[in-house]
């Protein structure tokens, strides 16, 4: 198993790179911070499936849900709102 970052940290909107995600494997995306500071209120995290339209819903990562575990196959990315406080980022777990 290894770590990278998909998204750096930031409070700006952004969107990670392309997570591809095989069948029959399992990855795990999580929220990291340069410090140990909470979540800023507001700050929201969507993870989002890659499809022939508009990319669909899976999962929010917020207080409360700092990571989510993708069960594949299929392309997946990680969208940050704006927001003030505390830069957090993303990261990859194979």
């Amino acid at each position: 198993m290894g770590q990278s970052t998909i998204l750096a940290a930031g409070t700006t909107a952004a969107t990670s790179t392309d997570i591809v995600v095989a069948a029959g494997e399992t990855v795990t995306v999580g929220l990291f911070a340069a410090s140990s500071a909470t979540l800023p209120l507001g700050a929201r995290f969507n993870v989002l499936a890659d499809t022939p339209g508009q990319d669909g819903f899976v999962a929010t990562l917020a207080n409360g849900r700092m990571q989510h575990a993708i069960i594949g196959p299929g392309t997946y990315r990680v969208s940050r709102n704006a927001y003030t406080g505390t830069a957090f980022g993303v990261y990859l777990e194979t």
